[in-house]
């Protein structure tokens, strides 16, 4: 059974505000993506490792999945390879990662996921990432 954590209401979110899965497993991180999310106008659901962010995607087609890396039982890595083989439509997954050695982004990329962010981020760089995808997923 899959550890998902639902968010109630998205602060000054729309009649229907984008539901986003954010895997990670650092309860920190997860408390200040979400609030940051939330603030934004999205609805974030909670996994804190690969499986769970499988059986999630699984469960509910997220159009924005963000994939910690570095997680206990299946990192992300593998998680986007096993999500990419679902079919379409195909979600817009970003890494995010303390990683940031050369080479990183293109490991991201290579394993199928679309964009790179490493931590530490500020607000406003993962609401940046987020809209970015958003837009190029469904233009106006």
């Amino acid at each position: 059974m899959s550890a998902i954590l639902h968010t109630s209401e998205a602060a000054g979110a729309s009649a229907t505000p984008l539901r986003i899965l954010m895997a990670e497993d650092n309860a920190i991180n997860q408390r200040v993506g979400k609030l940051i999310l939330q603030k934004a106008g999205y609805v974030i659901d909670l996994v804190a490792d690969g499986n769970e962010a499988v059986e999630a995607y699984r469960q509910h087609r997220y159009k924005v999945i963000l994939m910690d890396c570095q997680m206990p039982t299946m990192d992300g890595f593998e998680a986007s390879k096993l999500i990419r083989q679902f079919g379409d439509p195909q979600p817009t997954i970003i890494a995010v990662t303390a990683n940031a050695l050369v080479g990183e982004r293109e490991r991201c990329l290579n394993a199928g996921m679309d964009d790179y962010l490493s931590k530490p981020f500020h607000a406003d760089q993962l609401v940046a990432v987020v809209r970015k995808w958003v837009d190029v997923r469904n233009p106006a």
